[in-house]
């Protein structure tokens, strides 16, 4: 071989090297290379350039890429950028760190081999340098980094959604959402609007589950001994109320949150208050009759309405053995009671006489009453039914077997199971007109609405999604 002739070999197994090692010390940004070296690496690496498009964590951002063999990389300046990661050089390797410090990469230009967290993995190309910068596998990096990648249109989480199975929803008045991730210890998460923003918000045994204050800015629970809390939903605070320990069920909060009404006792035999300022209890009614629930207070808190299940009556012959014992379940089951709360010493007046089952009962702003009916013998299906204040009643007419229904917005949100399985969402006003919120295939454990009744959040196979203007966003994995 002559003499330049082999003096070209080593000058391109030199620029090979330079291309694939030692400009990832300049891997970052702009590599100055003489234009000789640019020649040759075009010649070398058959690439392709491109442009891609991605949402990352909201904003439309544009990723310039090559194709190397079939596989598309993309720019690691620009990713690193746009995921808020820092780029370093040590030793000879590129090092990334994610934003909060948590992940670490390291890798070399040209080589297959990198390390996430000091684990070794291998990319399906090697990172590639053309015109002067490095491009990189996007789902390596993105979800070495602790980010993620999903749905239509593309998308790019800076920090990947949370998994696992989650339940027990609540809006707060800021407009997040708190559920409970399902485990040995009580998780308590707080998620934005977006996917990836979220939080631990509480990992508080007690607060595992609360009642939500009508403006969305307090929950309250009760302790193993009865004793009353308040919890803060923007910043977590947790409050005792008072020093009282006797047993509280159904914990529903005035307009105002000024007091928390309660089923009060072992049997819910009383219908009780409690000033969150001062901690003093008031007891309402203590009429001796057991088993309530289902408390609510109208908005001006003048009236209460709940439920009381009624159980069989036993009864004897005159020598009362055990063998004459008889129970009538005649008057057994469920009915609304309504209590003139603005009455001193009113006594509650039913509000039914029916044999279907009661749920959700809620007193909507002109005094109608509404709930959801259900057949105890499964014969027909579900139906909302409302009571006016003259005591008349009708049913709300909806293409649904209603499965659920909370007041929001001076009416009802209600959703439940379709002829054709869908799940649907309404919004029903205090005349009883429907409109059509959302429906879906899957099937909903859960539903919680927003205060002013224009957002959902609901749970499907241990996932978190809220709803808002007919459009789903999924927030867990």
């Amino acid at each position: 071989m002559k003499r330049n002739q082999l003096l070209g070999v080593l000058m391109a197994s030199a620029l090979l090297v330079s291309a694939g090692e030692a400009s990832v010390y300049a891997a970052a940004g702009p590599v100055s290379k003489p234009s000789a070296v640019k020649a040759s690496v075009k010649a070398t690496v058959k690439v392709k350039e491109g442009v891609k498009a991605w949402t990352v964590n909201g904003a439309q951002t544009s990723f310039k890429t090559v194709d190397a063999g079939g596989y598309k990389l993309y720019s690691i300046s620009q990713l690193a950028a746009s995921l808020g990661a820092s780029i370093a050089n040590e030793s000879g390797s590129l090092v990334l760190k994610d934003k909060a410090g948590v992940h670490t990469i390291k890798l070399k230009a040209g080589s297959k081999s990198y390390t996430l967290d000091s684990v070794k993995y291998n990319f399906t190309t090697a990172p590639t340098v053309y015109g002067g910068k490095l491009y990189v596998e996007l789902s390596a990096i993105v979800n070495g980094l602790g980010g993620e990648l999903f749905g239509s249109p593309l998308q790019i989480l800076g920090t990947a959604r949370p998994q696992g199975e989650f339940d027990t929803i609540h809006w707060a008045a800021d407009g997040t959402v708190l559920a409970n991730l399902e485990g040995e210890t009580t998780q308590i998460y707080k998620f934005g609007a977006n996917p990836g923003s979220f939080g631990l918000f509480s990992s508080d045994d007690k607060a595992s589950d609360f009642a939500v204050s009508g403006d969305r800015r307090y929950g309250a629970f009760t302790d193993e001994n009865g004793l009353l809390y308040v919890i803060d939903l923007t910043s977590g605070a947790v409050k005792p109320v008072g020093t009282d320990t006797s047993t509280k069920t159904d914990l529903t909060w005035s307009a105002d949150g000024k007091i928390i009404y309660f089923i009060q006792g072992d049997k819910q035999e009383k219908i009780s208050q409690i000033s969150v300022d001062i901690g003093t209890v008031t007891e309402l009614l203590a009429d001796k009759v057991e088993n309530k629930s289902e408390l609510h207070i109208s908005a001006d808190g003048k009236r209460a309405v709940y439920i009381v299940n009624i159980t069989g009556t036993a009864k004897n012959d005159a020598d009362s053995t055990e063998d004459s014992l008889t129970v009538d379940y005649s008057k057994a089951g469920e009915q609304l009671y309504q209590l003139d709360l603005s009455t001193k010493g009113a006594k509650p007046a039913a509000l039914t006489t029916s044999d279907d089952n009661k749920l959700y009962p809620e007193i909507l702003a002109d005094g109608t009453v509404v709930y959801l009916s259900a057949d105890p013998e499964g014969k027909t299906v579900n139906t909302l039914k409302t009571v006016k204040p003259d005591g008349t009643t009708a049913n709300i007419a909806l293409d649904i077997e209603v499965n659920w229904a909370e007041a929001a917005a001076g009416g009802i949100i209600a959703s439940g199971t379709a002829a054709d399985g869908t799940s649907r969402f309404y919004s029903v006003s205090a005349s009883g007109s429907a409109q059509e919120l959302f429906r879906t295939k899957a099937d909903i454990s859960e539903v919680a609405v927003s205060a002013d009744g224009s957002k959902l959040a609901v749970i499907t196979g241990g996932k978190l999604i809220t709803i808002e203007n007919g459009k789903s966003v999924q927030l867990t994995r």
